[in-house]
């Protein structure tokens, strides 16, 4: 399937990945600032008053610029390093990276039940991870953050009429969805697989790490659970395509969501508040078990093997 000449240990290979992904986290952080300033001017930013970058970033005239920057710079930082590694390892970046022809419809249908049954199932641990016991100061930290992320969520998708709506769709469900997998899934997963030759470890691992890095403390089991689920996803199917449906199903229900809210109050709360009770998250993770065994059996039997794309030096 893939070059298998020897080029680098797994050691060497993770290097280069840190490497190219510090590389794209300074670009983005570039590009970040370069449309900061286009809003406002360098004594606000230099003066450390969030607050007017934000009031600024908010304002319906700057909207277009925000989302330009969020997109871009998660392109950076996820996409071009992903893209990079995967062309240095293999020399045929798309296909290492997972971008295949052959979906079959049960495949798609069950990666779409999936989806749906996970909504519920992240749902469940919203609410597990919200009363675990914590520091109150900590509590108090946490919900700040989370009310601020709502915000920025809200500032980006700034929804007024349904071509709005769509474009939301696309730069905060669709191409995040398809950054974010190349990174976690196509190269960081497929990397630890072949290195740690444990692949519920890999796949484990690159979740944690998935979920960390949305800086969230209420969404860390949820997204936890959700980069699970990915992770099998691609583990199982070895097609990149159906972990990148079920992360853009689960983006665009949130976009949904907020747009068919009557108003932003509204809209807010829902986002502060979707946990479901404990209960569905047990329920729903019989429900999940068992599709995943239909969604593996519907995969070729060959690909059910641990990916061993052994390009390196042992």
């Amino acid at each position: 399937m893939f070059d298998n000449k020897p080029r680098f240990t797994h050691f060497g290979q993770f290097g280069i990945l840190i490497g190219l992904f510090g590389a794209g986290l300074i670009l983005a952080v570039i590009i970040q600032l370069f449309f900061a300033l286009s809003i406002v001017p360098l004594t606000d930013m230099m003066s450390g008053n969030d607050s007017k970058l934000l009031a600024a970033m908010a304002k319906p005239e700057n909207i277009n610029k925000v989302r330009w920057m969020q997109m871009l710079g998660t392109f950076a930082m996820m996409f071009l390093p992903a893209y990079f590694f995967a062309l240095i390892i293999s020399g045929n970046a798309f296909n290492y990276l997972g971008f295949k022809k052959n979906i079959t419809l049960n495949q798609f249908l069950l990666v779409v039940a999936i989806a749906i049954t996970a909504l519920f199932f992240s749902g469940g641990l919203g609410e597990l991870n919200r009363i675990i016991p914590i520091p109150k100061n900590w509590e108090m930290k946490f919900k700040a953050m989370e009310e601020m992320y709502s915000e920025q969520v809200m500032m980006i998708s700034g929804m007024n009429s349904f071509l709005d709506y769509i474009i939301s769709l696309v730069m905060i469900a669709i191409l995040p969805a398809i950054f974010e997998e190349l990174f976690f899934r196509g190269t960081l997963q497929q990397l630890l697989i072949s290195w740690f030759k444990k692949p519920h470890v890999a796949v484990f691992v690159t979740s944690f790490l998935f979920s960390i890095i949305h800086f969230s403390y209420y969404g860390f089991l949820p997204r936890l659970a959700l980069g699970l689920i990915l992770g099998y996803i691609f583990y199982f199917s070895k097609n990149i395509w159906l972990s990148i449906l079920m992360h853009f199903i689960n983006n665009a229900v949130a976009i949904s969501v907020l747009y068919f809210s009557y108003s932003k109050a509204e809209a807010t709360k829902k986002m502060m508040d979707d946990n479901f009770p404990i209960w569905v998250a047990a329920v729903t993770f019989i429900i999940l078990f068992y599709l995943f065994k239909l969604f593996k059996k519907n995969c070729n039997p060959q690909q059910d093997e641990i990916i061993n794309n052994d390009f390196s030096i042992e």
